[in-house]
């Protein structure tokens, strides 16, 4: 049987030594001169750091996977702006831009409740149902008595439940305000997340600087607008080193802004 991939990356890291106060300044000096492989080496004697990092970011919404890729971008940067003449060790310093990477990565991405479709039609219901019962009744309606005014089973009416559940807490952590931008099928993304052709992307792409660099790149490989052939989101994750799934919300991300400044 192969070796989980991510099991093998944690392994390898785990095994590269650690630097020297004075490796990191002879390192750094290198760098400032345009010395690729030094600042490589930097990077890589402190990839544990960003791992560490992001096992303090989980369970809020993003896989631990998508949390250190996030954390590496960070540690790039501070890779790049590093200068030991401060007097701080590299890794305090890029403990900052590994941390600042990755929460912008879950306030923007990590509050996405992926409900199954249907829920996306009777959740409206539910709290249609709800208002009208409430003003009938003139106090608030007993969960069991809006699943009685829809016709919901028992095991309907829970699901439903802890549905409104996911979605208030998500609300309540920073999420979407409007609770149908919260609800996404895992599977395929709703038809309203889509531009209608990829010639309108492509156009969007060519008139908009609002997209971040990997989001239009996710854009590019997902629509085929290079000339390939267009890219399932299992193919542009590992493009990235990402997930299936925050390769997905990078795109609904992205064609969310691209539609917002159509409309505008």
């Amino acid at each position: 049987m192969s070796r989980d991939p991510f099991a093998s990356y944690l392994t390898e890291i785990d095994r590269t030594p650690l630097l020297t106060a004075a490796e990191e300044r002879e390192l750094a000096g290198r760098i400032a001169t345009g010395d690729v492989e030094a600042r490589d080496q930097l990077a890589r004697a402190n990839l544990r750091l960003v791992v560490s990092i992001a096992r303090q970011y989980g369970g809020r919404g993003l896989a631990l996977e998508d949390l250190i890729a996030e954390g590496n971008v960070g540690l790039l940067r501070a890779v790049e702006g590093f200068d030991p003449a401060a007097g701080t060790r590299f890794s305090t310093y890029a403990a900052f831009w590994v941390r600042q990477a990755v929460r912008v990565a879950l306030n923007k991405y990590g509050h996405a409740v992926r409900l199954p479709q249907y829920m996306g039609v009777l959740l409206p219901k539910w709290r249609r149902a709800e208002a009208a019962l409430r003003d009938s009744l003139g106090r608030e309606p007993l969960a069991t008595e809006i699943a009685a005014e829809l016709g919901l089973k028992r095991g309907q009416a829970r699901a439903v439940a802890k549905a409104l559940k996911a979605v208030g807490s998500a609300r309540a952590t920073g999420g979407e305000e409007d609770p149908n931008a919260l609800l996404a099928d895992i599977h395929a993304a709703a038809p309203q997340d889509r531009l209608a052709t990829a010639d309108e992307v492509r156009a969007a792409l060519g008139s908009l600087d609002q997209l971040d660099e990997r989001e239009a790149a996710v854009l590019r490989l997902r629509f085929g607008l290079d000339g390939g052939e267009p890219m399932t989101l299992e193919d542009v994750g590992r493009q990235f080193g990402l997930t299936r799934e925050r390769a997905r919300q990078i795109e609904r991300s992205a064609l969310a802004a691209l539609r917002e400044s159509l409309a505008a």
